[in-house]
C-alpha cells in the first residue's frame, strides 16, 4: 500500500507540470491573437470621403401619394415602415415594401420658381460618417407658375443620425456673352443684325457645312474655342485680332449655310441647361432668293470646359 501511494505522489509534479505548461501555451495563444488583431487594424486604411453611394429613384405606385410634406427642400430619411407611413397615403392601406433592414429611403421636396420639365440627380456623396449630400438639377420650363417637386431614392442603409444636405441648382441659367466680330476689306455681301449690307470679308475659315443637312439650315455647327492655337485655326485675317484671355475665357463659333439669301442674323441668346451643357440660339432672317449662302457668328463667354457639350438652337421666322 505505501509503494502505491509513493507511486501516486510521485508522478503529481509531473501533472502539474504539464497543466502549467498548457496554460501558458494558451496565454501565449491568446496574446499573439490580441496583437495579431491590432496589428490588422493597424493595417487598415483611413476611409477616404467623399464616397459615391449607388441609389435607384423610387417612383410611387400610382394608389399611393406623397403627404406631410414643407416642401421646404430639405432631405427626409426614412428607415422603418411606420415612418414611411407618415409622409405616405395609399388606397386601401397597401403600401409599397421596401427591405429597411437593409435600406434607407431617402425623401427629398422643394417649390420650383417656375415649371418643371426635368429633374436630374447629379450625385449622392458621403461626406463624412454620418454627413451627406444629395446634388440635384431643377429644368425648368416657359410655364411661369411655380411648381412643387418630390424626389424619393432607395440607397443603403443610413443611420438616423445621419444628415443629407440638399444642394439643388435650376435651369436654365443666362449666360453672359459678348460678340465677336471679325472682318477685313474683300468684297462679300454681308447683311448686318440692322439688315444693312456690309462689304466686308468675314476672317474665319474651316467652318465645315453639312451639305447633306435636309433643313433650310445646312450643317449649323458648334466650335469650342479654348486656345490661341485652336483661334489661328479658324482665321484668315492678314491683321492682328483682339486677345482672348483663354484662361478665364472661351470662344464660341457657330456656322452653317442657309438654302435662301441675304442672312440677317439676331436675337442671339446662351443658356446653361445643366451641369455639363449649354444651348446657342439664334434667329436667321432670309430674303426670297433661292441661293444659297454660309452664315457664321460668334460669341465670348466665360470659361466652358472642353468636356462640356454645346447645343445650337436656329429659328427661322416665316417671311
Amino acid at each position: 500500500m505505501k509503494k502505491i501511494k509513493q507511486k501516486l505522489f510521485s508522478t503529481t509534479p509531473s501533472v502539474v507540470r504539464k497543466v502549467m505548461a498548457a496554460m501558458l501555451c494558451m496565454v501565449m495563444v491568446g496574446l499573439f491573437l490580441v496583437v495579431g488583431c491590432k496589428k490588422d487594424d493597424e493595417k487598415k486604411p483611413p476611409i477616404e470621403y467623399p464616397i459615391d453611394v449607388p441609389f435607384m429613384e423610387y417612383t410611387l405606385p400610382e394608389t399611393c401619394q406623397w403627404k406631410n410634406l414643407d416642401y421646404d427642400e430639405k432631405v427626409i430619411i426614412i428607415n422603418n415602415d411606420r415612418e414611411l407611413g407618415n409622409y405616405l397615403a395609399c388606397e386601401g392601406g397597401n403600401y409599397p415594401e421596401i427591405d429597411f433592414e437593409k435600406q434607407t429611403l431617402l425623401l427629398a421636396s422643394g417649390n420650383a420658381s417656375n415649371g418643371i420639365e426635368k429633374i436630374t440627380v447629379n450625385h449622392l456623396r458621403q461626406l463624412a460618417e454620418n454627413d451627406y449630400e444629395l446634388n440635384i438639377e431643377l429644368l425648368l420650363c416657359d410655364t411661369i407658375a411655380a411648381e412643387k417637386w418630390t424626389l424619393a431614392l432607395i440607397t443603403e442603409k443610413i443611420s438616423e443620425e445621419s444628415t443629407v444636405e440638399l444642394i439643388v441648382t435650376e435651369y436654365p441659367i443666362d449666360v453672359p456673352f459678348e460678340e465677336y466680330c471679325l472682318y477685313h476689306d474683300l468684297s462679300l455681301r454681308y447683311w448686318d443684325n440692322e439688315g444693312v449690307v456690309h462689304e466686308k470679308y468675314p476672317c474665319w475659315k474651316n467652318l465645315n457645312h453639312d451639305e447633306d443637312a435636309p433643313d433650310f439650315v445646312r450643317g449649323g455647327r458648334i466650335d469650342v474655342i479654348n486656345s490661341d492655337e485652336e483661334l489661328e485655326n479658324h482665321l484668315i485675317c492678314p491683321e492682328d485680332y483682339p486677345a482672348i484671355d483663354f484662361s478665364k475665357q472661351t470662344l464660341v463659333l457657330a456656322s452653317g449655310m442657309t438654302l435662301q439669301c441675304p442672312v440677317a442674323i439676331h436675337n442671339i441668346g446662351f443658356i446653361k441647361t445643366s451641369a455639363n451643357q449649354y444651348t446657342l440660339k439664334a434667329t436667321i432672317s432670309c430674303g426670297p432668293f433661292q441661293s444659297g449662302e454660309y452664315w457664321w457668328f460668334a460669341i465670348i463667354t466665360p470659361k466652358i470646359e472642353d468636356e462640356a457639350t454645346v447645343l445650337l438652337s436656329i429659328y427661322k421666322p416665316y417671311n
